[in-house]
C-alpha cells in the first residue's frame, strides 16, 4: 500500500478516535490528525508492512493526543493579568476584554495571550506547544474568532467601530459619510496591528491620487501617477489581506477597490487608455454605470446609477473569489465584490462624494453589516 492510499484509508478513523478522546472536540481532532500526517510524511517507515505502518500511525496519534491533554492541563494556570492589553487604548474597555477571556477555554486563552499579548509568531507558538506551524496558525485563528465574539458581547453598547484607512489628508468627507450611516469612525495612519483589526467591526480603505505600484501584481511600471511607494503599498495590501482573512466587513473606495482585487490575485490596467481598455479617459467625474444581476450593487442601486469617479487605472484580470458588480458603458469594471466573504466590496467611484442617495445606501448597508458583526 502506497503512502497516499494508507493515509486515505486511516485518516477518518484516526480523526474519530481523537475526537472521542477529546470529548467530541472534532475541530481540534482534525488539527491533531493533520499533525499526525505531517509526522508520518517525515518519519513513517515506508518499507514496513501495511499492518506495521497502521500501528505506527495509531501510536503516533496516541502520543499527539496525550501531548494535547497535557497542554490543556497546563493551560488552566494562565493568568488574566494582561487582559486589558488586548483592548486597544481607543476602545477604553479593558473590562470587556477581561470578561471575554474568562469565557474562553484554558487552551484558547493561552493561545490568545501568547499571540496578542506576548506577541509571539506562529512559529514560536508551534515550538512552545510542540506542534506544527500550520496547526498553531489554525488554533490561533479559531481562538481569535471565539475571543472576538465574546469581546463584542461583553463591551458596552454603542455604534459599530469602523476603521478608516487613507493616504489623503482630506478624510472629513469619508468620516461624515460613515457617521451619518451610524458608524463610530477611527482613522488609522499606519498599518493597524492584527489586534486592532480583530477588534474592529469594519474597515473602509479610501481613495488617493497616488497609484499602486505595479510590482504588486507582477508588472513593470509603465504609466504610474503620483508618488508611488512600493513599501507603503505592500503594507496596504497586507492590511487588506488580513481583513479578508478575518472576514471583517470591508469597503474599498478607488484605491481600496484596486487593493481588494490585487489582494485576491488580480491585476490592474496601469492606464485604461494606453492599455486599450477604453477609448476615452475616465478622469471625467460624474458618469453612468450599469450594475450586474445578482450583485450587491444591483440590490442597492437598481440597474443604472450615476457615480462620481476620477481614475485612469482599473481592474484588469479579476482576482479569485471575486465577481464583477458594475461596469461603465465602455465595459470598464467599476465595482467588484467577494463571493466567499460576508461583505467585501470595492467601488472605483467615490460614494462619499455622491450628490444623490446611492452613496448613503452603500454606507448604510456596510454599517448595518458591521453592526451585525458587533452584535
Amino acid at each position: 500500500m502506497n503512502f497516499e492510499a494508507l493515509i486515505a484509508a486511516e485518516q477518518p478513523g484516526l480523526t474519530r478516535r481523537l475526537a472521542r478522546s477529546l470529548g467530541g472536540d472534532l475541530s481540534t481532532a482534525e488539527d491533531l490528525c493533520q499533525e499526525v500526517l505531517v509526522r508520518a510524511w517525515r518519519k513513517l517507515p515506508r518499507d514496513a508492512e501495511p499492518a506495521a505502518q497502521r500501528a505506527w500511525l495509531r501510536r503516533t496519534a496516541s502520543n499527539v493526543m496525550i501531548d494535547e491533554l497535557r497542554r490543556r492541563g497546563r493551560g488552566a494556570t494562565v493568568a488574566l493579568d494582561s487582559a486589558g492589553e488586548l483592548a486597544s487604548a481607543e476602545t477604553n474597555e479593558p473590562d470587556a476584554a477581561r470578561s471575554a477571556l474568562e469565557e474562553l477555554s484554558p487552551h484558547d486563552r493561552l493561545l490568545i495571550l501568547l499571540r496578542f499579548d506576548a506577541g509571539l509568531q506562529h512559529s514560536e507558538i508551534a515550538a512552545l506547544l510542540a506542534i506544527s506551524e500550520e496547526a498553531a496558525r489554525k488554533r490561533v485563528a479559531r481562538a481569535r474568532k471565539v475571543f472576538v465574539r465574546a469581546y463584542r458581547r461583553a463591551r458596552s453598547d454603542g455604534p459599530p467601530l469602523v476603521l478608516l484607512g487613507s493616504h489623503d489628508r482630506e478624510t472629513a468627507p469619508y468620516v461624515r459619510w460613515l457617521e451619518r450611516a451610524g458608524a463610530r469612525v477611527r482613522q488609522i495612519t499606519g498599518q493597524p496591528s492584527e489586534r486592532e483589526l480583530a477588534l474592529a467591526d469594519g474597515l473602509v480603505f479610501a481613495g488617493a491620487y497616488d497609484d499602486i505600484h505595479s510590482n504588486l501584481y507582477g508588472e513593470t511600471p509603465r504609466s504610474l501617477r503620483g508618488e508611488v511607494n512600493l513599501a507603503r503599498d505592500r503594507a496596504d495590501l497586507a492590511m487588506v489581506a488580513a481583513v479578508l482573512a478575518l472576514d471583517i466587513p470591508y469597503v474599498g473606495v478607488c484605491r481600496g477597490h484596486q487593493l481588494l482585487n490585487i489582494a485576491c490575485g488580480g491585476t490592474l490596467y496601469q492606464d485604461v487608455v494606453l492599455d486599450g481598455a477604453a477609448a476615452r479617459s475616465h478622469d471625467t467625474g460624474l458618469h453612468p454605470v450599469e450594475t450586474l444581476p445578482d450583485s450587491s450593487s444591483r440590490s442597492l442601486y437598481g440597474r443604472d446609477v450615476d457615480v462620481m469617479s476620477e481614475h485612469h487605472q482599473a481592474v484588469r484580470h479579476l482576482g479569485r473569489n471575486l465577481r464583477v458588480a458594475a461596469v461603465s458603458r465602455d465595459g470598464v469594471i467599476e465595482s467588484i465584490e467577494s463571493t466567499d466573504r460576508r461583505f467585501a466590496l470595492g467601488v472605483q467611484w467615490h460614494p462619499e462624494a455622491a450628490v444623490g442617495g446611492e452613496g448613503a445606501r452603500l454606507a448604510e448597508a456596510f454599517v448595518q453589516m458591521a453592526d451585525g458583526e458587533a452584535a
